[in-house]
């Protein structure tokens, strides 16, 4: 990777989301759709590293070579995301059509074993699947890294009190005990595995045809631990529409840090197959010495 994610600023500006947020608590969710357009359209023109990186990533994902247009939506659909957060923060998820893939089996696993790491990337929306396991009895915590976020964590703080409540922190070793004590309170603990933290050590691992690094100390922390992983992608249909999959991620008693790194990215690469424009990674993820 040319420059860490967390050098990147976020693809966000605080007047723009203040303006957005409060439209979008007055206006009808379509109107605010339409006022996405040009606000996409100003932010896919003045990010030419984040429009690179889109291209670089849809070369592979789609099954033709990406042109201007597919970039803009791939830009759009994650600003549409960003906006839906609005909605389900504010409790409007009337406005949504969430397909549960299996819902069943889900509320079984969480039934039976309440304390699990659930796996995702960033990608589609994970206040999606946190509204369909709304119950009390499942409590889920996501952990952010939060100084990368700020704008966006702030703002929905304001829409949602419970909001922060809800997160944790990502605070570096200590982060490992506060989620280990979380797990031993039955609550899952969900995980964006799909980029690098901080300055930590990382495993290459084969993604689309890039090499990408993962985080190490996610995946070692899987073998340490005595509780279960699952795998969960919430994808963005397009519309109202959110279509939620959940999947079994075994963990042999041969596993290591690396294969478990390497099922994670199959699992992801898969997704962005079947739906390209989900996969929210707006900077040089992969090793630019694959494509000198």
């Amino acid at each position: 990777m040319e420059k860490d994610w967390q050098q990147e600023k976020e693809m966000s500006n605080i007047f723009w989301l203040k303006l957005i947020i409060r439209l979008a608590l007055k206006l009808p969710r379509w109107s605010i759709r339409l006022l996405l357009y040009p606000i996409v359209l100003f932010f896919f023109l003045t990010s030419g590293h984040k429009r690179k990186a889109s291209y670089h990533y849809l070369t592979q994902a789609l099954p033709h070579r990406p042109q201007v247009w597919h970039v803009y939506k791939h830009f759009y659909w994650f600003a549409a995301t960003l906006v839906d957060h609005v909605y389900f923060l504010s409790g409007q998820t009337r406005l949504f059509d969430i397909s549960f893939i299996n819902r069943e089996v889900v509320v079984n696993s969480l039934e039976k074993n309440p304390s699990q790491f659930l796996l995702s990337g960033h990608y589609g929306s994970i206040h999606a699947l946190r509204t369909q396991l709304s119950d009390k009895k499942y409590q889920i915590r996501p952990v952010v890294k939060l100084e990368h976020n700020q704008n966006i964590v702030t703002l929905f703080n304001q829409l949602n009190p419970d909001f922060y409540k809800d997160i944790i922190p990502y605070d570096g070793l200590n982060t490992i005990f506060e989620i280990y004590e979380n797990l031993k309170n039955n609550v899952s603990i969900a995980l964006l595995a799909d980029r690098p933290i901080g300055d930590g050590k990382t495993l290459s691992v084969q993604f689309l045809n890039d090499t990408i690094q993962l985080p190490k100390s996610l995946f070692e922390m899987l073998l340490r631990l005595p509780f279960s992983a699952n795998l969960f992608f919430s994808k963005y249909l397009g519309k109202n529409s959110y279509q939620i999959e959940y999947f079994s991620f075994s963990i042999a008693s041969n596993d290591t840090p690396q294969t478990l790194a390497q099922k994670f990215a199959d699992k992801l690469a898969k997704q962005c197959l079947e739906s390209p424009y989900n996969w929210f990674n707006f900077y040089v993820y992969w090793d630019s010495k694959d494509h000198v």
